[in-house]
């Protein structure tokens, strides 16, 4: 039996909307009035592949879970380069729910 998998967009829309409701607890007050202030010119969401980096941090083979993941980083553009706030590595598994988020420091 196959996995139940949610789309692309929802899963960054459901990553999206946890980092809002964490980024409070999570990064300094400065970054999130700096994020609250500029994301509407500046933000991005962004998908992608899983990278390298998430097989030391969590239980993940790229090889054999790779479309059952993705990776969205919620940042900002400006000119002296993205501020990355979050990375985020999000399950689109239906029937097996999984979030974890490095935050900027």
């Amino acid at each position: 039996m196959s996995a139940r998998l949610s789309s692309i967009e929802e899963a960054t829309q459901q990553a999206y909307d946890i980092f809002l409701e964490l980024a409070g607890d999570n990064l300094t007050a400065e970054d999130v009035e700096l994020f609250d202030s500029q994301s509407e010119e500046f933000g991005f969401i962004e998908d992608s592949v899983p990278d390298d980096s998430w097989h030391m941090l969590v239980a993940y083979d790229q090889e054999a879970e790779a479309e059952h993941f993705i990776q969205v980083s919620v940042g900002l553009e400006v000119a002296q380069g993205d501020v990355i706030f979050a990375k985020i590595l999000i399950s689109r598994d239906l029937d097996a729910p999984f979030c974890h988020i490095v935050w900027k420091q």
